[in-house]
This record gives structure tokens, sequence and C-alpha cells, in this order.
């Protein structure tokens, strides 16, 4: 890791996004908030994301901070694997990395900032995704 990579927001899990049942036997995309203060924002600064994907199915990957209804995400996957996600068969799985720039003018120094991971499509229950690693570094010092 370069010297200058000082991770801000560190999570390690294996959270999963599948498409959702709603009440006329449709589906629809679902999305994680990680919500987080920071100390200082460099307003100038890049800060850098980093999302690695353990397992995807027919899904997609959106990237949105502090405004979930922005029509046009920060980042945007495309459409990725064919990995069977829900049944967790990792050994038949590719593994992806992101790294997504986000620009310092979009998070606040002064109350929540939120990161917003949409899996929006939804044709069935069958399309999802889950994360191995989620990390925000700051900007160079």
């Amino acid at each position: 890791m370069p010297m200058w990579a000082w991770p801000l927001l560190e999570m390690l899990d294996h959270g999963r996004e599948n498409a959702r049942k709603i009440n006329d036997n449709t589906y629809q995309g679902t999305t994680w908030q990680i919500k987080f203060k920071l100390d200082n924002v460099d307003q100038k600064g890049n800060y850098k994301l980093r999302v690695a994907v353990a397992s995807a199915t027919l899904a997609e990957l959106q990237v949105r901070v502090n405004d979930p209804n922005t029509n046009r995400p920060v980042f945007s996957s495309g459409l990725i694997g064919r990995d069977n996600a829900v049944a967790r068969h990792g050994i038949h799985g590719l593994y992806w990395l992101y790294s997504v720039d986000i620009l310092g003018a979009l998070l606040v120094q002064e109350g929540d900032n939120t990161i917003y991971l949409t899996q929006p499509r939804s044709q069935s229950p069958w399309q999802n995704l889950m994360y191995d690693y989620i990390r925000l570094e700051g900007p160079p010092i």
C-alpha cells in the first residue's frame, strides 16, 4: 500500500444484495447505505473507493455519494457476472476489484456522509452480487 493511502473507512464482510420480490410477483433492485463521518475533507482532493466483489450473477454495481436519487451514479460496473452468488459457489466465480474516484466536493465535513451501493437489476431473484471488501482512501498528503 502506498504511504498516502490512508484508510478512512474499511469494511470486511461478505454482504450480499439480491433483487427483492415485491407484492405483484415482480422484483426491484436494492441499495446498501454506508454512513460515516469525516473530521477533515479536502474539497479539491480525489478520494478512492475500493470495492471487491466476491461473486456476481447478471448484476450491476452502482455507486452514489450523499444523494441516492441522482440519475447518474459516480460509478457503474455495467452488467457483470455469471457466478451464482446466491448459492455461494465460490470456486465458480470471478473476483472483481473496482477503484472508484470520488471528488472531495461530494463529501461533507460536518454531518454524515453516505455511500450508496446499488444493485439495480431486477428481472429475477437471481440477479445479485456479493461484496468482500470496501475501503475509502483519502487523497495524497
